[in-house]
């Protein structure tokens, strides 16, 4: 065991708080619409929406210019020290990720990208019809070239899901072999919802969760799951990013303070909290998953990668921000140089 902590009693249908916030409109830029945190009244039936993942090729990817100027002005993206990471690896393998949200535009930059999808939403499209989606998808892109997606819709349009919902689709990613399951999102504990997210780590995915933002220190599911790694944000200053939760159940911390990142129909925009910072942690996921290898005989990499993640963190002098901000140099740096 990890670590332990005390499940609060919850109701198992609940409006999630998809953890980000927006702030000040600024020129050119569209503020995030604020999520609804309103009851839903009954589950939402899996939607028939759906493709299956494609065969990735095996053919390792670099950083093309393009894309380093698609990164360029991100300042976490250059505050967790991701393109000197490219440049210390060169090229990555390909790893598919599993974006666990309100779905994905399909006129997104790097739509091209998206191998696969469903809507469990109920929603009967598998389109971001709220933003929050992309945005999250947005970040892991630009950190990770190598990154291909799976869009499992799982909220609506105002931003709404349901814990069994979201257990329903961690066990379809990673029984489709999504290496990286990100959840900027926060649901009431359930067993459904554990269970998926340690069936998720026995098929060797990684799950990485937001540790919500109610400034608190109270445990937020399920990144409080002791096989999920609990992501909380952080600012310009290496503070907390408003409202972020943290405490000794985080694992990590990630910048969340006014993320720049695309949104749906073309448009770029700000979010805060730790929705973004978990995307910039399954972006440096997603990059070390590109270059580590089973060490230990196990038949996986999660744990390889994991232990690098937590163990190359720069030490906060926040408390409650589990080993500190991910430093995408120090992990990839780390798993280049294990024995092969």
């Amino acid at each position: 065991m990890r670590k332990l902590v005390s499940i609060v009693a919850a109701a198992t249908i609940i409006v999630i708080v998809l953890a980000a916030r927006g702030l000040v409109g600024t020129p050119g830029i569209v503020t995030a619409q604020e999520v609804a945190v309103v009851p839903s009244q009954q589950e939402q039936p899996v939607a028939a929406a759906e493709t299956t993942p494609q065969t990735s090729s095996t053919a390792s990817v670099s950083v093309t210019s393009a894309h380093r100027e698609a990164a360029d002005g991100r300042w976490g993206i250059e505050r967790i020290n991701v393109p000197a990471a490219w440049d210390a690896a060169g090229s990555f393998a390909p790893v598919l990720v599993a974006v666990i949200d309100t779905g994905i535009d399909p006129s997104a930059p790097f739509a091209d990208r998206i191998k696969a999808g469903i809507d469990f939403s109920g929603s009967g499209t598998l389109n971001d019809e709220h933003g929050h989606g992309t945005h999250m998808a947005g970040t892991i892109a630009a950190i990770a070239p190598n990154a291909s997606f799976v869009n499992l819709k799982v909220a609506d349009k105002r931003g709404r899901c349901e814990s069994d919902t979201v257990a329903k689709a961690i066990r379809w990613a990673a029984d489709r072999g999504a290496q990286v399951i990100n959840v900027s999102l926060e649901v009431a504990p359930t067993h459904a919802l554990e269970t998926a997210v340690e069936h998720a780590c026995d098929k060797g995915a990684l799950v990485i969760a937001a540790a919500g933002n109610s400034g608190s220190s109270s445990p937020a599911y399920p990144a409080a799951y002791m096989d999920a790694v609990a992501v909380a944000g952080t600012n310009q200053e290496d503070g907390l990013a408003v409202l972020s939760n943290h405490g000794t159940w985080v694992d990590i911390a990630a910048p969340g303070l006014k993320v720049y990142s695309e949104l749906p129909g073309g448009e770029y925009g700000l979010e805060t909290g730790t929705s973004p910072a978990a995307a910039h942690v399954s972006g440096v996921a997603a990059l070390a998953l590109g270059v580590a290898w089973d060490t230990n005989g196990d038949g996986h990499i999660d744990d390889e990668v994991r232990y690098a993640l937590e163990t190359f963190a720069e030490p906060l002098a926040q408390t409650g921000t589990g080993s500190g901000i991910v430093n995408a140099l120090g992990t990839i740096h780390y798993l280049n140089c294990l024995p092969q």
